[in-house]
C-alpha cells in the first residue's frame, strides 16, 4: 500500500462494517469474544489496521510515529491507542457496576500511564523492549461511603479484560509467510493453525467509510496541544534505558456510554491525540478492547519498520493478522464477574529478496523489541490511586 493515510481525505478513523450484534462483553457479559486486527504498513511510519469487533462492527484506524521516529505526526502513536484503550474499558466498567450497585458517581476522571524503555541497540540485534507497571488514578465524587467506592472500584478492575491483560503473563504465538510461503520457526511459538487470509488479498482497494450518519463521528482527532520543546530524533540504540512515558485522561461524556479520552508521549514537541470509544455496546465508536488491540498491532509494525529502516533491509508490503481473545466469566458469586485476557495469535505476511532465516531474524527481533509483547509477557500489576470526594483513600 503506497499511499499516506490522508491520500482521501478521509478522517483518521471510520466505520467500514456495521455490527449484527453488540459486544457481549463490552455489555458487560459473560463470554468469550476474539478482536481481530488486520494491519498493513502504508508509508513511512504509517499504518493502518481494520479492527473487527465481537459484535462484528469494523473500524479503519489509522497510525503514524512522531517526528522524532521520523514519522510525519498526522494520526496518533501506537502506545496512545493502547492507552486509550486501557482508560475506555476500564471506564466502562466503573460506570456498569455504578448502575448496578445504585451507587451514583460525579466528576469520574481517569488518568493512566504507561512507561517503557529500550536497552540495545536494532542495528547489532540486542534491542529488547521492556515494561513497567502502568500508574492509574481514579478520581471521582459520590454521597457514598470510602468502602463503598472502593468495593466499586475493585469490582470493576477485577471484571476489565483490559487489566487482566497488564496482570497476566500471555505469551505470544507467531506465524510467518514470506513470499506467499510459510516458514516454521525455529525460535518463537507457532500457533500450528491455519493462516488467514493476507490482508493485501482481502483488500485490494483503499478502505472508504460506509454512508451513514454514524460513520461520520469523529472517533480519532489530532489536538493543538502539543508538549513543549524542541524534537530530537531518537537514536536506534543506548547502552542506557531510553524511557517512554506516555499520559493519557479520560472521562464519560454526556452520552451514555461514550468516553473521551486524550493521550499523548510525554517527549519535547509531541502531539496530543484525541480517542472516543463507545462502552455502551451501540458501535458508534470503537470499543477500548478494541482501541487496545490495535495498539499492539500498530507497535509491532513500527518495530519492524524500524528495523528494516536501520538496517537498510530489501523488505516491502509488512501486513499481519492479530487474534486477541478476551472474555468474562463469573467470579465467586452470580454477580461478581471475572475479567481475563489469552495470549496474542500474530500471523505475520512479508516480502521482499532477504534469506528465510534473515526474514525470520526481522520476526524475532521485532518480537523482542516491541513494548507491548513485553508488556503481554510479564504480569504487571497496575499501580492504582483512588481520589474520594478529594480525599486519597488506602486502595490495595
Amino acid at each position: 500500500m503506497n499511499y499516506s493515510i490522508d491520500t482521501y481525505g478521509y478522517p483518521l478513523g471510520f466505520k467500514v462494517v456495521d455490527g449484527s450484534t453488540p459486544s457481549s462483553l463490552t455489555l458487560n457479559m459473560t463470554g468469550r469474544q476474539t478482536i481481530k486486527v488486520e494491519a498493513c504498513h502504508l508509508m513511512g511510519h504509517q499504518r493502518e489496521v481494520v479492527l473487527t469487533e465481537g459484535g462484528g462492527a469494523a473500524w479503519r484506524l489509522t497510525s503514524d510515529e512522531g517526528l522524532h521516529l521520523k514519522g510525519t505526526d498526522l494520526a496518533p502513536f501506537p502506545f496512545g491507542y493502547f492507552n486509550a484503550g486501557l482508560q475506555g474499558d476500564l471506564l466502562n466498567r466503573i460506570r456498569y457496576y455504578s448502575n448496578f450497585l445504585n451507587i451514583p458517581l460525579m466528576d469520574v476522571n481517569l488518568k493512566l500511564d504507561n512507561e517503557y524503555w529500550l536497552l540495545g541497540s536494532f542495528v547489532d540485534g540486542s534491542g529488547k523492549g521492556v515494561a513497567n507497571p502502568t500508574q492509574v488514578e481514579i478520581r471521582l465524587k459520590s454521597q457514598f461511603s470510602d468502602e463503598q467506592i472502593i468495593h466499586l472500584i475493585h469490582r470493576a478492575i477485577n471484571t476489565s479484560p483490559a487489566m487482566a491483560f497488564l496482570k497476566s503473563e500471555l505469551k505470544s504465538t507467531f506465524s510467518l509467510t514470506i513470499n506467499g510461503k510459510r516458514k516454521v520457526l525455529s525460535e518463537l511459538i507457532d500457533p500450528m493453525v491455519d493462516i488467514p487470509m493476507d490482508p493485501f488479498l482481502r483488500y485490494q482497494e483503499p478502505l472508504r467509510p460506509i454512508v451513514g450518519k454514524e460513520s461520520e463521528r469523529n472517533i480519532i482527532q489530532k489536538l493543538r496541544s502539543r508538549e513543549e520543546g524542541d524534537i530530537s530524533i531518537a537514536p536506534p540504540g543506548s547502552s542506557s534505558k531510553i524511557i517512554r512515558n506516555i499520559k493519557g485522561q479520560g472521562h464519560f461524556l454526556e452520552e451514555p456510554g461514550i468516553t473521551e479520552i486524550e493521550s499523548w508521549l510525554a517527549l519535547p514537541g509531541m502531539s496530543h491525540f484525541l480517542f472516543i470509544s463507545d462502552e455502551g455496546g451501540t458501535s458508534k465508536a470503537p470499543s477500548g478492547l478494541g482501541l487496545l488491540s490495535s495498539g499492539i498491532a500498530f507497535c509491532f509494525i513500527t518495530q519492524i519498520a524500524r528495523y528494516i529502516e536501520n538496517m537498510k533491509l530489501n523488505v516491502d508490503g509488512v501486513r499481519l493478522v492479530q487474534f486477541t481473545p478476551f472474555s468474562i466469566s463469573e467470579g465467586a458469586d452470580n454477580h461478581f464477574h471475572v475479567g481475563d485476557a489469552e495470549s496474542i495469535e500474530t500471523h505475520l505476511f512479508l516480502n521482499g529478496s532477504l534469506s528465510e532465516d534473515m526474514f525470520e531474524k526481522l520476526l524475532n527481533m521485532s518480537a523482542r523489541t516491541c513494548y507491548l509483547h513485553a508488556t503481554a509477557l510479564n504480569s504487571l500489576q497496575p499501580k492504582i490511586t483512588l481520589i474520594h470526594n478529594n480525599n486519597e483513600l488506602s486502595f490495595v
